[in-house]
């Protein structure tokens, strides 16, 4: 680990946490994940290595504790008490992101597997229908490949392929247009009126749909961000982010309040 050579508080928490991946690394720990794949899962582009490299640095310094159980596959990590101290300072710096640093989306920003594996782990197990529930979502924009989300009581799993069930509900939406309502820039409402969110499935299920996930821990953060821009007349928003990205006009107001327990969740 390299250091700044300064005897200060701050210079010795960014000796720990300054490295690239580390702050993301500990945002999953934070939402639940604790196994080595389940953590690489949400951070797609990190090098395995990396991985193992930035976690050894993290228990090395006391921030999270590696459990072996059994077997080598029964390792999982968790945060200590220092680590769980971290969890109003990382909530902190996303609401600063929301604030100042969050546009619209890059087209390289758009993963559709990473906003799955997003989702499931935000399933609000009493709003699901009982039994199995399989949703295929077809996409577009900048992806056209479908991906399907299987729901079941204390279970979600992202699948690649296609699981061999009948699709119960199928959701086609432009992949970025998803992620603004995701994180709260979108209201869902107005994204399916607009027809950039189209479902289409038995009435009861499409009606019931919004309740079955709660949005990102980030949309409060994002939604208050955007209720302190500049509002004319109109009611658009017309400032721009620090990356210099336009808000959107549709700005939610009274998407669903972030609760919810994570579910344990696959990928195939």
């Amino acid at each position: 680990m390299r250091t700044y050579g300064q005897y200060c508080p701050l210079a010795k928490a960014a000796e720990i946490l300054g490295d690239r991946w580390t702050v993301l690394i500990v945002r999953e720990l934070i939402m639940g994940s604790s196994r080595f794949n389940d953590i690489e899962r949400g951070l797609p582009r990190i090098s395995r290595s990396l991985l193992s490299d930035r976690l050894r640095t993290l228990v090395r310094t006391g921030v999270v504790e590696r459990r072996v159980g059994d077997t080598t596959r029964s390792t999982s990590y968790h945060l200590t008490a220092a680590g769980a101290a971290l969890i109003p300072v990382v909530v902190a710096l996303g609401e600063w992101g929301a604030r100042w640093a969050f546009g619209a989306p890059e087209d390289d920003e758009l993963d559709p597997i990473l906003l799955l594996w997003s989702m499931r782990g935000r399933v609000d197990p009493d709003a699901i229908p009982d039994g199995r529930t399989v949703m295929r979502f077809d996409f577009s924009s900048p992806v056209t490949q479908p991906y399907w989300l299987v729901l079941e009581p204390g279970d979600a799993s992202v699948c690649l392929q296609d699981p061999g069930f009948e699709v119960d509900l199928l959701v086609v939406a432009d992949l970025s247009t998803f992620y603004e309502v995701w994180y709260g820039r979108l209201d869902l409402a107005q994204a399916k009126r607009d027809g950039q969110i189209v479902l289409r499935g038995p009435r009861a299920l499409q009606r019931s749909f919004p309740g079955w996930f709660t949005l990102s821990p980030l949309a409060d953060a994002v939604r208050q961000a955007y209720a302190h821009q500049e509002v004319p007349g109109d009611g658009a928003p017309t400032s721009t982010t620090a990356s210099g990205n336009r808000p959107s006009e549709d700005v939610a107001h009274r998407l669903p309040r972030l609760s919810g327990e994570n579910s344990r969740a696959n990928r195939n």
